[in-house]
C-alpha cells in the first residue's frame, strides 16, 4: 500500500512538471475544434441544450411520459453519463492517436489519459453550466445546499473513466478490435442506464439487473441533488467511490506495468 502511495505520488509530481504540454495541448484543441466556426466555444452549451431539448420533447410526447420535470430528469442524468461515454470512447485510442509524440520525446503515459479527461471535462462544464442556468431560469430545479455535493461526484467519476481510460488505451494497443466492440457496447450501456426513463417504472426483475449497472450510481448519484434536490444514498455514493478507487488504482497499475512496452506494440 505504501509502495502504491508513493506510485501515486510521483505520478503527481511528473504530470505537474509537463503541465505546460497539457495546458497546450487542451488549448490548441479546443481551438482546432471550433476554427472558423462563429460562436466558437459556445458550440459546447448550445449544442447539448438543443441536443437534450430535442430528446426531450420526442422522449416525453411519444412516450407520453407522466414524470414531472422530465426535461431536469433527463438533462441531468444524459450530460454525466456523456462525460463519461466521451472519456470511455476515446479511451482506446488515447496512446494510437499520440503514437508520434510516444516514438520522439519522451512523455508519460499518464499524462495522455489525463490530456483526454480534461478536454472532455471541460466540454461537460461548459455544456451542464448552461443547463443548469437553462433550468433554474425555466424553473425545472431549485438551487440547493445538495448541489455542494456535485464537484466531489465529478471528481470520483473522473478516477473511474481515468483508470478505464487506461486500461483501454493498453488494451488497444495490443487488440484492435476494442475499437469495433465497445460502441456496441457503450450504446447498449446507455440505454441499460435509467436516463430516459426512471428505474421505477422497471419490473422489479429488471430493476435488479439495472443495478448490476456501475454508470446507474454515478447517474443517479449526480442527478439526485439536481432533481430531487437532496443528498445522494450514503450506499450509492459508497459504491461511487469504490469503483472510482478501484478503477483508478487497476488502471493505474496496468499503465505502469506496460509503461515501456507501449512504444514497441504502435
Amino acid at each position: 500500500m505504501y509502495s502504491f502511495a508513493q506510485t501515486v505520488k510521483k505520478e503527481f509530481l511528473v504530470l505537474y512538471k509537463f503541465r505546460w504540454v497539457t495546458y497546450s495541448f487542451v488549448s490548441s484543441n479546443l481551438k482546432m475544434r471550433y476554427k472558423r466556426s462563429v460562436i466558437g466555444i459556445f458550440w459546447s452549451m448550445l449544442g447539448p441544450a438543443l441536443n437534450y431539448l430535442i430528446m426531450g420533447l420526442v422522449f416525453s410526447l411519444l412516450a407520453k411520459n407522466s414524470m414531472p420535470n422530465y426535461f431536469a430528469y433527463l438533462f441531468s442524468g444524459a450530460a454525466f453519463y456523456n462525460l463519461m461515454a466521451a472519456v470511455i470512447n476515446n479511451g482506446p485510442y488515447v496512446f494510437i492517436h499520440n503514437e508520434g509524440y510516444i516514438k520522439k520525446i519522451y512523455l508519460p503515459k499518464s499524462l495522455f489519459v489525463v490530456n483526454l479527461v480534461l478536454m472532455e471535462t471541460i466540454n461537460f462544464m461548459f455544456s451542464v453550466g448552461t443547463l443548469l442556468l437553462l433550468g433554474l431560469i425555466f424553473n425545472q430545479y431549485e438551487l440547493s445546499l445538495s448541489w455542494l455535493i456535485l464537484p466531489f461526484v465529478v471528481l470520483f467519476a473522473i478516477l473511474f473513466v481515468f483508470g478505464l481510460a487506461c486500461i483501454l488505451g493498453v488494451t488497444c494497443v495490443y487488440f484492435r478490435d476494442i475499437n469495433h466492440i465497445l460502441p456496441l457496447v457503450m450504446q447498449a450501456s446507455f440505454f441499460a442506464t435509467p436516463i430516459l426513463y426512471a428505474v421505477e417504472a422497471l419490473p422489479e426483475n429488471y430493476q435488479k439487473l439495472v443495478r448490476l449497472n456501475p454508470f446507474y450510481y454515478f447517474v443517479e448519484t449526480f442527478r439526485s441533488p439536481i432533481f430531487l434536490g437532496q443528498l445522494p444514498p450514503l450506499s450509492d455514493l459508497g459504491i461511487v467511490i469504490g469503483l472510482s478507487l478501484l478503477s483508478f488504482v487497476i488502471g493505474l497499475i496496468v499503465l505502469k506495468l506496460f509503461d515501456n512496452k507501449i512504444i514497441f506494440k504502435l
